[in-house]
């Protein structure tokens, strides 16, 4: 794969992990971490559509577009909406869904798409089902396309995975789930519900990549910043990773959170192996 394959590819690979505030960990190898099963009682409360976002800062019918740049050249747009409450189980939930792709002046090269969803709880932001598919490949060449469905069972501790490729058998697995975790794409809004305080740290608890692990978020600044968007008082976090009480990534994240009251995430930037990565919000329309 030639260097600018390689830049459209890194792109994509990182508006997953930029959009959920964990850039690291298309990069890191998790540790395994012995896994204890802290099942509790479940009562899910009667949650009304209306209530579904009635406290939070996001709001159904909000969007969030930004610019993508790999190592100062921009490479795509990366959109993270807020969808309307939908019935899950016979329950109203939360649903958050994100598309990432190059932009056109690389299509001659490298053309890739990446589609999720994630079924949010409303009563604790834990992580119901999840979808992801992805389309990649040159423009005249053999396309990869791929899809992922997530089923996660809390008061039993798994999640039921399965994956399609064109011309393959379904692949069915079950991993092991800590009660409560969220999703990739969820723990991004979950922050924004958060009051920092300077050096307060404030922890996630997240399942992606077939792993529970931790977020540590810092707040380190209160800065003004502006972007393509706009000029916005915010909160400056630096991000850590951990499973158990060990530190999994390799390089600095920090991301920018507005103090407004929509507390939109403003701005993401990563040092990691391949270099540096940038998320800058490019339109922000807030939802009612």
């Amino acid at each position: 794969m030639n260097q600018l394959n390689i830049f459209a590819h890194c792109h994509i690979k990182s508006f997953l992990a930029f959009a959920t505030l964990t850039i690291c960990l298309t990069h890191v190898c998790l540790a395994e971490e012995k896994f204890v099963c802290d099942k509790k009682d479940i009562k899910v409360p009667d949650i009304t559509r209306t209530a579904v976002y009635a406290n939070t800062p996001f709001k159904s019918g909000e969007s969030s577009t930004f610019e993508v740049s790999y190592m100062g050249l921009k490479a795509g747009y990366a959109t993270i909406k807020v969808m309307p409450p939908r019935k899950y189980e016979g329950v109203w939930h939360r649903i958050f869904s994100g598309e990432a792709k190059t932009g056109d002046w690389f299509k001659a090269i490298y053309i890739a798409t990446y589609e999720i969803e994630a079924i949010s709880r409303p009563w604790d932001f834990g992580i119901a089902k999840f979808y992801m598919e992805k389309d990649e490949g040159k423009l005249f060449s053999n396309r990869q396309l791929f899809k992922k469905w997530l089923d996660f069972y809390h008061d039993k501790c798994k999640v039921n995975e399965k994956t399609w490729e064109p011309q393959k058998p379904d692949v069915r697995k079950e991993f092991d789930l800590q009660f409560g975790a969220i999703d990739a794409l969820g723990v991004v809004f979950k922050m924004r519900t958060r009051n920092y305080q300077l050096n307060k740290i404030e922890r996630e608890l997240v399942y992606t990549s077939e792993k529970n692990w931790w977020l540590e978020a810092n707040p380190i600044a209160f800065e003004k910043v502006t972007v393509p968007s706009g000029t916005f008082d915010t909160v400056k976090l630096k991000l850590q990773t951990f499973i158990g009480k060990e530190l999994q990534q390799k390089g600095d994240v920090y991301a920018w959170i507005a103090t407004s009251p929509e507390k939109p995430l403003v701005q993401v930037e990563g040092e990691i192996k391949i270099g540096s990565l940038w998320m800058k919000l490019h339109k922000f329309t807030p939802g009612s």
